[in-house]
């Protein structure tokens, strides 16, 4: 993490959420829960949907200066007997009233992060003159946090078969606890299950915006929340004053696609992480090959002969190194990652990579971000001879890695659940101004070539600026990147399209 990155004592906001976001596959990170309030919407207006009526903020319990609120939706409009649930909301009111510009829509990504956490944060994020002048509203989607989150038994959740099936017998193994797991959460959580897309999550910010007596919001989103911006833009572009997309998913990719860039990323990932110990003089690695002795480590682990030095009743596999490597890349933590490696090869006890987050419950992030990944992924596996396919593909081109969990998870997670109803395809952003797109150079999670293809997708609605460094997240990576997105956000005022940040010191 840069200097100044961390400016809340005890804690990284919001770098956490992108931690967190790193392991959902791996290890489930959490999303913590939030009390709200209650909201003067009735069951019947939300059912009916009608307008909402406006919503009661009080001061959040443990949160200085923000305030919660709740709006109750309908979990199908269509369907009224399945009832409503409490979309659970938070405001950061604009510092300075009376330069106020309106409200800044807030979303974390995940899928499965805490929006109103996100907004609680605010402070420790946004600048100070967009904080003066936007009251930020952050937002927990369906089926996360405290909005009627989607629950599984934990036995369910983190045992079952292994995710990397080696063979027909295992795919249709994970296939069957895939089935068992949803039919489990269906049971814990009720009908939200069947409605946590992001087409539904949209409604839902639609019917925010109305319930705050705004004509026009702006966003922000971050990574799985450029999903909801992108669509809020084809749905409601009318009703966008400026949208401002932050490592950015592109939502036309199909399974083969998905999979080539996340290998691709993990390559890039493992070579700048290379380089980073060559250079650093305070890494544990450096004048060591650390090339050498991370091939020696996966070999190791590929064996079964790698124990997690912290457990040694754990053997770690070559998809636990890939795929940490992956959650250190996010900050990125280069020098917790080595300290760790080192660890391994030394078999000492050591404290968990940096980009681990802690604390909460570890379920509730997992079972969110299958539920929503599963609800709008468009493609499945169909069979195990298709899924080895892959496997050779991402094998092929990331070999050094074993692939990306990331893009073994897109194989995997939803098999053996029903298919989405989402398009997976990109629309047309119709907005006044064209949408701000952000990303890193080097993300390990949504690769710069996915923020180009929605560049290229709509040339006339998006502009792309691009910061040269690593990670994932880039509004708050430099004195550059903040002044991009503030003179958009404040004044609407886009850069050139592939204008560049440089990247500072990680």
């Amino acid at each position: 993490m840069r200097a100044g990155r961390d400016r809340r004592p005890g804690g990284r906001v919001p770098r956490a959420f992108l931690a967190a976001t790193a392991l959902v596959a791996a290890t489930a990170s959490p999303a913590a829960a939030f009390p709200a309030t209650a909201s003067p919407v009735t069951a019947s207006q939300a059912i009916a949907g009608g307008k909402p009526a406006a919503i009661a903020w009080t001061p959040c319990p443990d949160r200085p200066v923000t305030e919660c609120g709740t709006l109750t939706r309908p979990i199908d409009p269509e369907r009224p007997e399945l009832g409503t649930f409490p979309m659970a909301l938070a405001r950061h009111r604009a510092t300075d009233p009376a330069r106020r510009v309106g409200v800044l829509v807030v979303n974390p990504g995940g899928p499965g992060q805490s929006g109103v956490d996100f907004a609680s944060g605010a402070r420790w994020y946004f600048s100070p003159e967009v904080l003066a002048r936007f009251d930020v509203v952050g937002f927990d989607p369906r089926g996360v946090g405290d909005s009627q989150p989607v629950r599984c038994s934990v036995e369910l959740q983190f045992g079952g078969p292994g995710t990397h099936p080696t063979d027909r017998t295992g795919f249709e193994r994970l296939r069957e606890h895939n089935r068992l797991l949803r039919e489990d959460c269906a049971r814990h959580s009720g009908p939200i299950i069947d409605h946590v897309s992001t087409e539904e999550v949209v409604g839902d910010v639609d019917a925010l915006r109305q319930a705050l007596g705004e004509d026009r919001i702006s966003y922000y989103g971050l990574s799985y929340g450029t999903v909801i911006g992108q669509r809020y833009a084809e749905r409601h572009g009318d009703r966008v004053r400026a949208m401002l997309l932050d490592s950015v998913v592109d939502r036309g990719v199909d399974a083969r696609e998905h999979v080539a860039a996340s290998a691709r990323a993990a390559a890039d990932v493992l070579a700048r992480w290379l380089r980073w110990n060559e250079r650093t003089a305070s890494s544990p690695l450096h004048g060591r090959d650390a090339g050498a002795l991370w091939d020696e480590l996966m070999a190791s682990a590929a064996r079964g002969e790698l124990a997690d030095p912290d457990d040694p009743t754990r053997r770690i596999t070559p998809h636990d190194l890939s795929g940490n490597l992956t959650a250190s890349a996010y900050l990125p933590d280069w020098e917790g990652f080595s300290a760790w490696v080192l660890a391994l090869r030394d078999g000492a006890p050591a404290a968990r990579a940096a980009s681990r987050a802690a604390g909460g419950d570890p379920s509730l992030f997992a079972t969110a971000f299958q539920a929503i990944t599963c609800a709008d992924l468009g493609f499945r596996v169909r069979s195990h001879a298709e899924y080895a396919a892959l496997t050779r593909l991402e094998n092929r081109i990331s070999p050094r890695t074993a692939g990306s969990l990331r893009g073994n998870t897109a194989m995997t997670g939803c098999l053996g659940v029903p298919d989405t109803r989402t398009p997976q395809r990109p629309g047309a952003m119709r907005t006044a101004v064209p949408t701000l797109l952000l990303n890193s150079g080097h993300d390990p999670s949504t690769p710069h070539e996915w923020a180009v293809a929605v560049r290229r997708q709509q040339p006339r609605s998006t502009v792309l600026v691009t910061y040269e460094g690593d990670g994932h997240g880039v509004y708050d990576r430099s004195d550059c990147t903040r002044r991009v997105g503030d003179d958009y956000l404040l004044s609407l005022s886009l850069p050139s399209d592939g204008t560049t940040c440089p990247a500072v010191d990680e």
